[in-house]
């Protein structure tokens, strides 16, 4: 038989103390009549055994008291206290009364025993426990602790509701009968929904050993920010040798986490790296990222700096801080293994404040540049030290429909190389006053701007002189968009819409802007120097195609899905080489007779996008006074759950007066793709550029990551041939469930780690 009762072994029998079954309270005498109005009603009668009420509350086959303080059950046990549960086929429970009347029990549960508390699952073959506080020792014990770890164990002590000391341990977090991965040690500390910290850890891949570790911190938040030792990747260089290298994450709190990492090549030396990130409330945040290495094969220690701030000030005010620099060329192309970044050729830095009063923006910001030019010795160095800038974006002045707004600046300048630096000072204002008129099919904006800008330097051939300088033009322009026209298409049935529109007009503006006295002494920073009078007109023909498509909300609506625009410039003034100066076109300001010309090239740009996740763009110049396509890009992207895909094509021609020189300069081929062979479980992912020109395979990467259950293993192989670097890389790497894996410290993915770990 079976009872829902505390501890006593047959319901004639006399339950012992205090565990005796609750038994419904006495009835309580009448209150007096004045009371019995606001009296509370007594509780409900409890009926049966209540674990939550402080009950322990035992089930069993056979159930019997063997002498004082001693309780014995057999058959199938099940034991409740509190939030613990215990079943077994045998158990024994004692009770010891202490001198102050405190009563403790403690269990000795044997054969097939399981013990349960909230997610917990453990069994084995015996179990002692103190009821009051839930510690105990499992013998042989196997089971499942939150969140995903199986263990096995010859021996588990709870020393706490959260925390187990392990002996001669197993954990995994498959499920499979024969694990992919686990690793065993001989002593272990678990603590729940945290970490465990094991000792003499020895990997295995199925049951074959993979290596040894002394000392091991294995996460097992849900979140996976526990801090502990990223799992190591290993890799093979032709010019650097094999390569092995892991880190160290550190989960400071729910906002801030720190990375310490460390490789080695076997050819070159050893990378240390730091890593510092924090989120704060929008838009506060930050990425500090520092490596240094230590080159065996060249001498010396190299850096490269990656940094990037934004923080939220008092008074509304914004901070910004970049920082974007590697030691030296060499290092830069040797171990950044992303072209773009390998190829990059310069280094800087940048710090700024703002805040914005209403339509005024301020901006305080210092910065360095260093355009590099083969090596680190050879530069051209640019910086503001400091810059001022207030702002008034555009606004309506009250109804007289008029639109005013100005930019200003005040600044220390910095210019030159490598053979010396000068300083000088620039003042400028720029206001702009302008007048939109619409009507439905034209819109017309007449614009009037002057600007006037001081220099505390002169130019001159043999470099800067003290003598200021001022600059003063008045510039005035006339844009006009229309008239246009349009025409509505019906396509009943059609398989990509019902209804089509084509909109077709003209874009036309007017520049006149008054002569720059004395233009070759103006010191030459930026683009703010680079302008020229003069009198010119811009127009353009633009037709967009609009096709009605189920939009977001479900319902049919106008989408554009082909724009294309084709420009042209004419230079009335070219006798100082305006269209030198022109920052829209990429190709010559000269015709054959190498004299400047009046027309610009002709400018194509066609931006086709048949649905969001499908797009491309065809963009051209074509030199109309050498009759030659001077440029041409492609690009195409397409993005689907299954696979993403971006091509590249570029493409440009020298002009020249000489007609043998007029070759091929560039002509490359880029693509990247990623394409889920098995969704969530295969993904292959690769990259191409190729120098068409040269016939060269500039670089090609190919990646397999497998993602199983509880783990993920990613296999990498990298091949370069640009400048100085001809190799070919191998990597392979493992991730396991809650333990994060890292790649290369020089690379695009950097920051997010190879695998993207926490």
């Amino acid at each position: 038989m079976a009872f829902a009762v505390a501890v006593p072994a047959r319901a004639q029998d006399k339950p012992p103390g205090p565990v005796a079954s609750p038994s419904p309270p006495a009835a309580s005498p009448a209150p007096p009549p004045i009371a019995a109005a606001v009296a509370p009603a007594p509780p409900p009668p409890r009926t049966g055994c209540d674990p939550a009420a402080g009950d322990i509350c035992l089930n069993a086959e056979k159930q019997e008291q063997v002498d004082q303080g001693h309780f014995h059950a057999e058959g199938f046990v099940d034991l409740q206290a509190g939030t613990s549960r215990i079943q077994s086929d045998q158990l024994d429970m004692y009770e010891t009364t202490a001198t102050d009347g405190k009563v403790t029990r403690r269990v000795v549960a044997a054969g097939n025993v399981v013990f349960m508390h909230g997610t917990e699952r453990l069994s084995g073959d015996k179990l002692e426990m103190d009821l009051g506080s839930s510690t105990g020792v499992f013998e042989n014990a196997h089971g499942f602790v939150s969140p995903g770890v199986l263990i096995e164990a010859g021996r588990i002590r709870r020393m706490s509701a959260n925390t187990y000391q392990v002996e001669d341990a197993h954990f995994t977090s498959c499920t499979q009968p024969n694990p992919r991965w686990s690793f065993s040690a001989s002593s272990a500390t678990l603590k729940i929904d945290d970490h465990i910290r094991a000792r003499n850890v020895v990997f295995r891949v199925k049951d074959v050993p993979a290596f040894f570790i002394p000392y091991f911190i294995y996460p097992i938040e849900d979140d996976q920010r526990s801090s502990g030792i990223l799992f190591p990747h290993f890799g093979q260089s032709d010019l650097r040798g094999f390569n092995i290298g892991t880190g160290f994450f550190w989960a400071m709190n729910r906002s801030y986490d720190q990375t310490f990492y460390v490789d080695t090549f076997t050819k070159s030396g050893y990378g240390l790296g730091h890593e510092l990130r924090y989120t704060l409330a929008s838009p506060s945040r930050g990425n500090f990222r520092t490596y240094g290495f230590r080159r065996t094969d060249a001498g010396g220690w190299e850096h490269d700096f990656n940094w990037n701030a934004v923080q939220q000030l008092p008074g509304k005010w914004r901070a910004d801080l970049n920082v974007k620099e590697t030691s030296t060329l060499d290092f830069q192309e040797q171990f950044q293994e992303t072209l773009d970044l390998a190829s990059r050729r310069d280094r800087r830095s940048s710090a700024s404040v703002q805040r914005s009063f209403g339509p005024l923006n301020v901006r305080a910001y210092a910065d360095s540049v260093d355009y590099l030019f083969g090596s680190n010795e050879v530069f051209d160095r640019r910086r503001h030290l400091p810059t001022l800038e207030i702002n008034h974006s555009a606004r309506k002045l009250g109804r007289s429909g008029l639109v005013f707004g100005f930019e200003s600046r005040a600044e220390r300048l910095a210019f030159g190389n490598q053979d010396g630096v000068e300083q000088y000072s620039r003042f400028d204002f720029y206001p702009r006053v302008s007048r939109p008129l619409s009507v439905s099919f034209l819109q017309v904006t007449p614009q009037v701007q002057v600007r006037a800008t001081r220099y505390g330097a002169t130019s001159t051939a043999d470099g800067f002189t003290g003598d200021a300088i001022d600059r003063r033009y008045l510039e005035a322009s006339v844009e006009a968009r229309g008239p246009t026209f349009s025409r509505v298409f019906e396509n009943k049935g059609g398989f990509y819409s019902d209804r089509y529109k084509h909109v077709f007009g003209p874009e036309v503006t007017w520049t006149y802007r008054s002569k720059v006295d004395r233009f070759q002494s103006i010191p030459r920073f930026d683009y703010l120097d680079q302008i020229l009078g003069t009198n010119e007109m811009n127009y353009a023909l633009v037709q967009r195609l609009y096709a009605k498509r189920p939009g977001a909300s479900g319902k049919a609506e106008a989408y554009e899905f082909l724009n294309w625009r084709v420009a042209q410039t004419y230079y009335v003034d070219i006798a100082e080489g305006q269209n030198e100066f022109d920052p829209n076109y990429s190709s010559a300001v000269f015709g054959p007779d190498g004299l400047p010309a009046h027309f610009s090239p002709l400018q194509s740009r066609l931006r086709l996008r048949p649905t969001p996740r499908l797009q491309s763009n065809f963009d051209l110049e074509y030199d109309v006074n050498f009759r030659l396509l001077r440029t041409l890009g492609l690009s195409m992207n397409a993005s689907y759950d299954i696979a993403q895909v971006q091509l590249g094509w570029s493409r440009s021609k020298r002009a020249a007066v000489n007609p043998e020189n007029r070759v091929l300069q560039r002509d490359t081929v880029r693509a990247s793709t990623r394409f889920q062979v098995l969704p969530r479980r295969l993904t292959l992912e690769g990259s191409l550029d190729y120098d068409l020109l040269a016939k060269n395979l500039v670089q090609a990467t190919g990646r397999a990551r497998y993602d199983v259950q509880c783990c993920g293993l990613v296999a990498e192989v990298i091949q370069s041939d640009y400048n100085a670097k001809q190799e070919r890389q191998f990597r392979f790497a493992i991730e396991l469930a809650n333990i994060g894996s890292i790649g290369n410290f020089m690379g695009a993915d950097a920051n997010s780690g190879f695998l993207g770990r926490r």
